[in-house]
């Protein structure tokens, strides 16, 4: 569907939020909320889910059964979300046998847990969170937390993870919209900014502070996500025309240090907004400018 000029209407993003569970029931909510933040929408991960839950589709099974029944507007599932929903079926017969309660139930319990999670770790950081903290916010014993996450470990690295894959994906949407391998680095530092510099905890939770180690396998789990994202810089800035003597991993280090430290001056509102500023850094970093005639095309300046 397309969205009406301007603000779309609320149910255009309702609808926008349907397609995504029709079309991509694999993503979950943090990534779907990110995907259409990059689009220019305003809409939070509790707000996804409640429209999902509106319409019976709040969990991934849910979702992927409803694929499964088959329609014209979101086809068949592909070989990936048969094997998924598999896996999801034997899950949920296992968890309910070993609770002894619905299979639904632990999917939805789980999904409570990691935006209570997100929200303390956000808050508190991760040494100074307390499973304790995230039970009682939950309102569930800390048996139950472990029947999900073994560790506090296990649940930050989730919630990391979560973080990741939904700025990983709405760089994927952005760098899809764009040919020209400036415009797609521009725009990639403007959505990276985007999210880096919301509010919500689960951007919170991914900033990168030099100052803080985790575990040492907590550590390897968090750097590996944090490898995949900035594997997608790598990947942008090996595209450009550059100089045959540039150093494309200096400019790939300089280039993400200033992304990832831009949180710690930030204020919002000010002069300009996070993807302005994400879109000044290439032009900072890379030293060239953009002239845009009345429809015309943005060159490099020699």
């Amino acid at each position: 569907m397309s969205v009406s000029n301007g603000n779309p209407s609320k149910l255009e993003i309702e609808e926008l939020v349907l397609r995504y569970a029709r079309e991509q029931p694999n993503l979950g909510q943090f990534s779907v909320a990110q995907a259409l933040q990059a689009r220019g929408i305003d809409i939070s991960a509790s707000t996804v889910r409640n429209i999902w839950k509106r319409s019976g589709l709040e969990t991934s099974y849910l979702r992927l059964m409803a694929k499964s029944k088959g329609d014209s507007r979101s086809g068949s599932l592909n070989d990936a979300e048969r094997s998924l929903l598999e896996r999801e079926r034997r899950n949920r017969r296992l968890a309910a046998k070993a609770k002894g309660q619905d299979e639904s139930v632990t999917e939805l319990r789980r999904d409570e847990i990691l935006l209570a999670a997100a929200r303390i770790f956000a808050k508190n950081g991760y040494a100074e969170t307390s499973l304790r903290e995230v039970c009682a916010a939950v309102g569930i014993q800390p048996a139950s937390l472990y029947y999900h996450f073994p560790s506090k470990e296990d649940l930050f690295a989730t919630v990391h993870h979560l973080g990741i894959t939904s700025i990983n994906t709405a760089l994927d949407a952005t760098m899809a919209l764009h040919e020209d391998p400036w415009i797609r680095l521009e725009e990639a530092c403007a959505t990276a900014l985007k999210f880096q510099l919301n509010p919500s905890e689960l951007a919170t939770v991914v900033r990168v502070d030099p100052g803080v180690r985790f575990p040492a396998k907590l550590q390897q789990k968090v750097d590996a996500d944090r490898a995949s994202y900035e594997n997608r810089f790598r990947d942008l800035i090996e595209t450009l025309p550059l100089h045959e003597k540039a150093d494309k991993t200096l400019l790939r280090l300089t280039l993400l240090g200033a992304l990832n430290w831009t949180w710690v001056w930030y204020q919002a509102p000010g002069r300009l907004s996070a993807e302005e500023i994400g879109r000044q850094l290439i032009r900072i970093v890379f030293g060239y400018g953009f002239q845009r005639a009345a429809g015309g095309e943005p060159h490099r300046e020699s």
